[in-house]
């Protein structure tokens, strides 16, 4: 595994989710723009194993991040929604 921001698959985790219940545009665009806001606001974390992303994911989830998670990236998909550039 390269260095990655496991930040990156959590967002588009978290927007997978948030597309379940709530109706806005999934084109290429839209979500690019939708993860690259909530990405800007969430601080990232950087891992070079499967191991790390694993520690990560569930330090995640011992803190209840992840529902700060859904908060940041439903704000950005009402962001995109008011001005949608597709």
């Amino acid at each position: 595994m390269e260095l990655k921001n496991i930040m990156e698959d959590i967002v588009a985790e978290a927007l997978d989710e948030l597309r379940k219940h709530y109706d806005f545009c999934n084109c290429k665009q839209c979500r690019q723009d939708i993860c690259a806001i909530a990405l800007n606001k969430i601080s990232p974390r950087y891992v070079v194993s499967n191991k790390g992303a694993s520690y990560i994911r569930a330090d995640l989830m011992a803190m209840q991040k992840d529902l700060d998670i859904l908060g940041v990236v439903l704000e950005a998909v009402k962001i995109v929604r008011q001005s949608p550039r597709h």
